[in-house]
């Protein structure tokens, strides 16, 4: 891991939060760490920074919360190790963070914050399992004809010179998912999957489908409401992924919640994507 790692700490103590800096830089002189005293600005910061934060140190003891609450809305969207700071005798809290998905604790007893590169070091070492350059993320929409696609960034180095291929043909196989159905029947969050992918050899897709209001959709039947479809496309092989797959639901959920019109789906694609992959890394 280099030392250029973005650490963002929650503690309200000013004087702990400067020793636990100190003792980072001396490390990671080059790390950049961000430091929060409320869970409004700690989820703001993740927000803000779309996710892109390495490690996150939660104090357990914090002004109008404490660091489980944090841990547990966290992990509702990410899966960035995070190391729960608890008080000295406070066993039960470590171990409800570590069920909560906390990657380690440290106890504040005496200088506690020698101990926090080693930890850091050891969280941030976590390395993916799935080669993340095979697995894609893809949005699509019901269209006045079919399946249109909204975003679709990265397609495996294989298929990138039939690209407009794969993407038409992962475009009809969500359609004949979801569009042959009675689509009023089905609610935001539906899953379908995993599917064989036409045109891409021993790839699946598992899909999410959500309705999400369409002011300008010109299809009489589909008017004022449209369906967009998200799509995860991995290799055969690593089928395991759709155990995580509510984690994945969560990531979505949480996105689509604020999203008034499909329009916005576009632009905040690419967010919700690194957010995605953020979380099959860990798996």
């Amino acid at each position: 891991m280099t030392s250029n790692l973005k650490i963002l700490l929650c503690e309200d103590d000013d004087d702990i939060a400067f020793l636990i800096k100190v003792n980072i830089l001396k490390s990671y002189p080059d790390a950049e760490v961000f430091i929060t005293t409320t869970k409004e600005e700690t989820l703001d910061l993740l927000l803000n920074m779309k996710y892109d934060i390495d490690v996150i140190l939660l104090d357990y003891l914090l002004v109008n919360t404490t660091g489980l609450e944090i841990l547990e809305e966290i992990r509702q969207v990410t899966e960035i190790p995070v190391i729960m700071i608890t008080g000295q005798g406070s066993e039960e809290v470590a171990v409800s963070a570590m069920k909560l998905g906390a990657s380690d604790y440290i106890v504040k007893r005496g200088r506690f914050f020698n101990q926090i590169p080693n930890v850091i070091e050891k969280v941030t070492k976590v390395e993916s399992k799935y080669d993340m350059d095979k697995i894609f993320v893809s949005f699509f929409r019901f269209g006045d004809s079919g399946t249109d696609p909204i975003y679709i960034e990265k397609i495996p180095s294989e298929y990138e010179n039939v690209r407009e291929t794969v993407i038409l043909a992962l475009g009809v196989l969500l359609f004949t998912i979801f569009g042959m159905g009675e689509l009023e029947m089905l609610e935001s969050g539906t899953i379908s999957g995993p599917v064989k992918i036409p045109k891409m050899k021993h790839y699946n897709a598992t899909s999410f489908l959500y309705v999400v209001s369409d002011k300008n959709q010109k299809d009489p039947r589909f008017r004022g409401v449209d369906y967009c479809i998200v799509a995860l496309g991995y290799p055969a092989e690593y089928s395991e992924l759709v155990y995580g797959i509510d984690k994945i639901k969560n990531v979505l959920n949480k996105f689509f919640e604020g999203v008034t019109d499909i329009s916005e789906v576009k632009e905040k694609a690419k967010l919700v994507e690194e957010q995605i992959y953020n979380v099959v890394r860990r798996f």
